[in-house]
């Protein structure tokens, strides 16, 4: 059995259908697909489960400069991906921001409890 669970995978919000059934996922890429969905839940918004998701209402709606932006979502991140019992730490976020868009971009390497890496990856809105 797989210390990090298995469900069904997804394409960008869809189920996946191979040969007929439901396509599964396990391990890391069951990780790594989960600690996507809770990055781009809003936190608060699943009526099971009202402390799951990200919030960044508090890093987008303070003044600030994006440095100090950059921080709040930051810890926000750990905060969020630290919640789930499979991760054993957040060892990395980096931020991918265009002054053009209303999106960051970010990348989080996290390092699950059997010791495996997984990089995750989300767009944020503003």
């Amino acid at each position: 059995m797989d210390v990090l669970g298995h469900g069904l995978l997804l394409d960008d919000g869809d189920l996946v259908l191979e040969d007929g059934d439901l396509a599964p996922v396990s391990g890391l890429a069951n990780l790594a697909q989960a600690l996507t969905l809770r990055l781009l839940t809003p936190y608060g918004s699943d009526r099971f489960h009202h402390l799951y998701g990200l919030s960044v209402e508090e890093a987008f709606t303070r003044p600030g400069v994006v440095g100090e932006v950059r921080d709040l979502l930051r810890l926000e991140i750990v905060r969020t991906l630290a919640a789930d019992p499979r991760v054993h730490e957040v060892t990395g976020v980096e931020f991918a921001e265009d002054p053009t868009r209303r999106v960051w971009s970010v990348s989080v390497l996290v390092e699950a409890v059997d010791g495996r890496t997984a990089a995750v990856s989300a767009e944020l809105e503003v």
